[in-house]
């Protein structure tokens, strides 16, 4: 992947400031991007401490932050589009689940998604939605 930007963070370790001189005392990382707790505060200002999955309010310190479709070691799904706010019960009974095997599960948890998860991608929503869809009785 060659569009990722490598470059020296370092830490004052009193201040807590990036200096020059101290950034070549530390190791190379990833630098660039929204980070996970910038994905965070912007989902509870965005939506408040609700969970994407089943709709509880949640104290904001016990909430998570989601990936909808797992990322198995893909740095491409720590987009906002593939981010949600959920409790930690949600987050630990989806864990790895594929996105429709856990919607299936409970319907409910497709239609909160679509509303608590306005800004997915739409594929993302498009999945919710066909797993919210309750069939119609032929008469």
């Amino acid at each position: 992947m060659a569009n990722r930007q490598w470059g020296f963070v370092g830490r004052s370790p009193r201040k807590g400031r990036t200096t020059a001189s101290s950034a070549t005392r530390n190791q190379l990382r990833r630098s660039g991007g929204r980070s996970y707790q910038a994905h965070r505060d912007w989902l509870v200002d965005r939506h408040g401490s609700i969970c994407a999955y089943c709709g509880v309010e949640t104290d904001p310190d016990e909430m998570t932050l989601d990936h909808v479709r797992p990322r198995k070691g893909q740095s491409a799904y720590d987009r906002p589009d593939n981010l949600v706010l959920a409790c930690r019960s949600c987050n630990a009974e989806k864990a790895d689940v594929p996105l429709l095997t856990f919607l299936l599960g409970k319907r409910s948890r497709g239609v909160y998604l679509l509303h608590y998860g306005d800004h997915l991608s739409e594929a993302l929503q498009e999945l919710a939605r066909k797993a919210s869809e309750r069939p119609l009785l032929s008469s």
